[in-house]
């Protein structure tokens, strides 16, 4: 069991006509990894029990809540997938993050980290559950025809996001959910295809999960879940 953590260090920071809110949880000034929530409303609280189990295991990380989310707030309506990445962007500089970064992305946020692949040097990238999306959609509002897009038949078979893990030479660790019925799994069937360069891969599927893998395991299967997390914290620490 993981004791509270009191090591995260809060931070606001200015964004258009928003104000971004996110915290490093180090013992320093420094964090290890990029931690990117998906698209729940939560916002980087959806992957706390993750970071806090990183730290307990020596790795530090920063997070923030992406508009429309957590403590940020906004309407998600009017943001879109590139603004993400111009988020991300934003934190990522002012943070100061080590380069090449070390990113840990869920849902959403797996398509955010590699889009991060065109403007920084990525090193370690850990994509959970992953989603992908048709370029078409990358700068149009999730509220304005992006849902229409992304639900054309196989909209993310044309995403821009084959290319950028095409050039990708740094390591890879692609989990997914057996029984996830958000992702399909011809989209992590893709992302593998794609890293022909990556410098280790490794696909890792969890049995019987949906698409919330960790609080699948957490409940049904905590055994499995250690080794999941044991095999995060190795591809991070190498």
């Amino acid at each position: 069991m993981i004791e509270k953590i009191d090591s995260y260090q809060k931070f606001k920071m200015p964004f258009g006509h928003h104000t971004l809110v996110g915290d490093l949880l180090t013992n320093d000034t420094e964090a290890h990894a990029l931690v990117l929530h998906g698209a729940g409303e939560q916002g980087r609280v959806r992957v706390r029990f993750l970071r806090e189990y990183l730290f307990e295991n020596g790795i530090s990380s920063c997070a923030f809540d992406f508009i429309g989310h957590g403590e940020t707030g906004g309407d998600i309506k009017q943001t879109s997938l590139y603004e993400r990445t111009r988020q991300a962007c934003s934190i990522i500089d002012a943070q100061n993050l080590k380069q090449p970064l070390n990113i840990v992305a869920a849902s959403m946020g797996a398509y955010t980290a590699v889009s991060l692949l065109k403007h920084y040097d990525v090193d370690r990238m850990i994509c959970l559950v992953p989603a992908m999306y048709s370029a078409a959609a990358y700068r149009v509002p999730f509220g304005n025809g992006f849902t229409e897009i992304i639900r054309e038949p196989e909209s993310w078979f044309r995403s821009d996001a084959w290319e950028l893990l095409s050039g990708y030479t740094g390591r890879l660790f692609v989990v997914e959910g057996e029984k996830d019925g958000v992702i399909p799994v011809g989209v992590i069937e893709k992302i593998c295809e794609s890293a022909v360069s990556a410098k280790e891969l490794k696909r890792y599927t969890v049995s019987g999960a949906p698409h919330f893998v960790f609080t699948y395991l957490r409940k049904e299967n905590p055994s499995a879940l250690g080794a999941l997390m044991g095999q995060i914290v190795d591809m991070l620490s190498r």
